[in-house]
């Protein structure tokens, strides 16, 4: 919350559990950035705030009550319940004033939306900010930097604050808060509760409080290093958690984005978002005994995920690479070998392409493998194409740990990776909840189907024999490169 409160963004989110304080700390965010306009010429320091919520009722009970617990009528300004504003009105030790209007707006009906985005405003507050329609909040960003006018001194600053729960997955809320724009910046608060294992991986040590039981036999432990637990009553969370589903609890106490209804993650119960990404990128190792594995997918949308067992034994996801309509050739001339000169220099590979691939072509009689082949790739074929048994030789790399530390790592930049492992490569669920056998396939399968071949080569240990004892490697055929 520190670091939100000071950052300079024109839109700042801030998400998290419930209890996290995040309500209260808007609540002082807008009344700093009251105090710090500047003077008119009347020495005036006049800005307007838009405080919005969903509902009315919400508004009343939460919003409302907690913005005046904090700043209470009669003391610091007067609350005209009629017009559901709070005027602040306080002399400065400097011989300014504070002269702010806070106005609460429900959205229930299209007249609330209507009468919101034909306001003037310095602030704006969008609380529970997964519950706004996106169209209300885009209307609303454009009501900003419109109050005081210039006539009157203009404004000092001007911008947003949005506090929520985590939003659904493939949500447009969940879209702004991985890929913001320019000039947002996204906070995500710590988990109020951590499983065994996120415990041990944050802290280094075994939990010195006592678990609480939850949903499916998984116990969870108070996070000691959550954003205002010290101000909880102790029980707050373990009296959260009892008879609560793992979505209740990845949602409102873990910062995880909501089960999206489209589908359910492959690696749902496997993948632990804070264990398996790391949080500063690895470098890869440049000896002929160490191979970069390059999982390969062709297609029209080729995507290769390149990854490496380091001298502990764990597997490190080092990068991808994906595209959109192109053939072999074109991906690897444009994309996969740009990578290679760029940031895998000295090392040596082994590709694991989709088995298929060594299906010669009825044009031509050549096959995707030949090309590679052509181009200076030492391949090697994994042992099955079948999704299931694909997925469990991920599945077990995710599972396993080496001295304590997590056997497969993901590189905090492989975001189609990352993003996919989380909610996009998923089995479909059709309207009456009945989930495919196969994942889907989408934006994300491709380079998931790539991971997964280059883990069965690893797994399978069928990079012994193609380099173990061997210290040279092919070398790659060198071209000119011609963007477009």
């Amino acid at each position: 919350m520190w670091a939100f409160m000071n950052d300079p963004a024109y839109v700042r989110v801030i998400a998290g559990p419930v209890g996290s304080g995040k309500s209260v700390c808007c609540s002082h965010e807008l009344v700093k950035l009251a105090l710090s306009q500047a003077p008119n010429d009347d020495g005036e320091r006049k800005t307007r705030h838009l405080i919005v919520r969903n509902t009315a009722d919400q508004l009343r009970s939460t919003t409302m009550k907690t913005f005046m617990d904090w700043f209470p009528p009669g003391k610091w300004g007067i609350f005209k319940a009629s017009e559901r504003t709070f005027y602040m009105d306080l002399p400065l030790e400097d011989g300014t004033r504070v002269k702010a209007e806070f106005m609460f707006i429900a959205l229930d009906t299209p007249d609330d939306v209507r009468k919101a985005l034909s306001l003037e405003a310095t602030f704006l507050w969008g609380n529970e900010w997964r519950e706004l329609h996106p169209n209300v909040v885009d209307g609303l960003l454009m009501r900003l930097r419109r109050y005081p006018s210039m006539k009157d001194g203009g404004f000092t600053r001007s911008g947003a604050l949005f506090d929520t729960n985590m939003p659904d997955m493939d949500s447009w809320h969940q879209d702004k808060m991985e890929e913001p724009p320019s000039n947002w910046s996204v906070y995500t608060q710590p988990p109020a509760v951590l499983a065994y294992d996120e415990y041990v991986a944050t802290y280094s040590e075994d939990p010195d409080v006592e678990p609480v039981d939850g949903y499916d036999d998984t116990q969870w432990y108070v996070n000691p290093g959550a954003d205002n637990v010290d101000h909880l009553d102790p029980q707050y969370y373990p009296e959260i958690i009892p008879g609560k589903t793992s979505d209740f609890i990845d949602v409102y106490l873990r910062c995880r984005y909501g089960r999206s209804l489209s589908g359910v993650p492959v690696y749902d119960k496997t993948f632990t978002q804070d264990f398996h990404i790391a949080e500063t990128p690895y470098e890869p190792l440049r000896a002929s005994e160490y191979p970069v594995i390059i999982g390969l997918d062709f297609g029209r949308t080729p995507a290769a995920v390149l990854m490496q067992r380091n001298v502990r034994g764990q597997v490190i996801v080092l990068a991808e690479e994906t595209s959109e309509n192109m053939g072999i050739e074109t991906f690897l001339n444009k994309k996969l070998k740009p990578l290679i000169v760029e940031r895998f220099s000295g090392c040596a590979f082994l590709v694991a392409p989709d088995p298929a691939g060594w299906s010669k072509q009825q044009i031509g009689e050549i096959s995707p493998v030949d090309v590679l082949k052509a181009e200076g790739f030492k391949v090697v074929k994994p042992a099955t194409n079948d999704p299931e048994r694909r997925i469990q030789a991920v599945e077990r790399l995710l599972t396993m740990n080496t001295d304590g530390k997590p056997a497969f790592l993901i590189n905090p930049g492989c975001l189609n990776l990352i993003r996919g492992f989380k909610y996009g490569y998923r089995y479909k669920v059709n309207k009456i909840g009945s989930q495919d056998a196969k994942p889907e396939k989408n934006s994300f399968s491709h380079c998931h189907d790539a991971a997964q071949y280059a883990c069965l080569v690893i797994e399978g240990n069928q990079i012994r024999g193609s380099y173990a004892g061997h210290a040279q490697r092919r070398d790659i055929k060198r071209v000119n490169y011609v963007w477009v």
